[in-house]
């Protein structure tokens, strides 16, 4: 004869979890509830991708902006690109020092890009900026996840005998 308690908990009627462990189906909202709720949503979600780019835009844009003088100096006071009466060059700026100004400028866009994501991801971390983003399954369904998923309670106390 079999196990009835392995038959149970393999077919179909199998019992279920207390209801802590259970989340309660969501409920779904009404059509124009879902369209304001998903308007909504759509517009937090595009604010928080501008504030990301400008952030981004801030980091990578700072640290790139000594390369970036190098190069505009070097291709300012060149001789073969400058203007014959370009007041912005002073004259210690040789054609040597201008093609020196070009090299480096190109050579440390790549190590200055490089800082400035590390302190863009830095910032995106430490404020949590990909939690920031909120699902669309929010404007379908009533309650937020927090409601629907309760946190744990930690033990309140606990004795270990060594």
């Amino acid at each position: 004869m079999p196990n009835t308690d392995v038959s149970l908990a393999m077919g179909e009627d199998a019992p279920t979890l207390p209801p802590p462990y259970t989340p309660a189906p969501p409920v779904p909202r009404e059509p124009l509830d879902c369209w304001a709720c998903a308007v909504l949503i759509t517009t937090h979600n595009l604010l928080v991708g501008a504030a990301n780019l400008g952030i981004f835009i801030v980091m990578c844009g700072g640290s790139l902006l000594p390369s970036a003088a190098m190069l505009l100096y070097g291709f300012l006071c060149h001789p073969r690109f400058r203007r014959p009466k370009e007041t912005l060059c002073p004259a210690s700026l040789t054609p040597v020092a201008c093609v020196t100004l070009l090299v480096f400028g190109v050579v440390l866009v790549l190590p200055f890009l490089i800082l400035g994501l590390a302190g863009y991801a830095r910032i995106a971390r430490g404020f949590q900026l990909s939690s920031c983003f909120l699902p669309y399954s929010r404007a379908m369904y009533r309650g937020s996840t927090a409601q629907r998923h309760p946190a744990k309670q930690g033990p309140t106390e606990s004795k270990a005998w060594v």
